[in-house]
């Protein structure tokens, strides 16, 4: 058996992410930015109340989706759920839910490129390995920009994502659909993620050849204490181990 194709998760394994600190900071006057209103017409108490307020509603919401694997669009997360008890106008949230679902994924969860991914997909990519995303994502746009900005968008032939497709994984189907655009094999295939919940029961639902679970810092908060029903084929703290694994299954030495 030959791996040739190899399909990331991205936030918690393409990058390091954690919440940021500066939120009640900021909160105010990014909302005032993004919605075009006062901010005492959005929440009459101050940033830190108002985050509390966001976390809870969105705790909410994140229930709601991993139990169903329901990617709902953005525009109604934010309208429903989010902004549900608050008197914001539903067109300007309709309007700016792209800006609304970015800021949550970039400014409320600050995103960084772990250092050994770069070298990794370049040593990947010399082995003739074929590579796509497939990432659980609020937003359109914020996988596509972030790619872009570590100049990593080369690497992939394709990206799925569960705001497209308004399923998230671990459902099997969005791997299975990723499988048939690139077309590539279920047997031949990896997945590399950092939860035990969405991505190795993803890759096991899906029939993947394995899966490689590489740990983050929102590993435990997505899979809980209790760690998930599976267990990943092989278990990571580099991404640099990815091409020995590769070589391992492919008999390369």
């Amino acid at each position: 058996m030959q791996i040739d194709t190899v399909l990331f998760d991205m936030g918690g394994t393409l990058e390091d992410i954690h919440y940021s600190d500066r939120v009640p900071e900021i909160i105010e006057g990014k909302m005032e930015e993004i919605l075009g209103m006062s901010y005492g017409k959005i929440f009459p108490l101050g940033g830190g109340e108002f985050y509390s307020y966001l976390q809870k509603r969105y705790g909410e919401y994140r229930s709601f989706r991993e139990k169903t694997c329901i990617e709902v669009h953005p525009a109604m997360v934010w309208n429903d759920w989010i902004f549900k008890d608050l008197s914001i106008p539903a067109e300007l949230i309709f309007d700016n839910h792209e800006k609304l679902a970015y800021f949550w994924e970039t400014e409320v969860i600050v995103r960084e490129c772990r250092k050994e991914a770069p070298e990794m997909l370049e040593e990947l990519k010399s082995r003739g390995i074929r590579m796509g995303i497939i990432s659980n994502t609020g937003s359109f746009t914020q996988v596509h920009r972030s790619l872009e900005k570590y100049g990593m968008s080369h690497y992939f032939e394709k990206i799925g994502l569960s705001s497209d497709y308004g399923i998230r994984k671990p459902h099997g189907f969005l791997f299975r659909d990723m499988l048939g655009r690139m077309q590539s094999s279920a047997e031949k295939t990896l997945y590399v993620g950092d939860t035990l919940s969405r991505d190795v029961a993803g890759a096991r639902n899906a029939g993947l050849y394995g899966s490689i679970q590489i740990c983050s810092e929102f590993t435990k908060l997505s899979d809980g204490e209790g760690g998930g029903e599976y267990e990943p084929t092989y278990r990571i703290y580099s991404l640099s181990d990815i091409p020995r694994i590769v070589d391992d299954i492919n008999h390369i030495n």
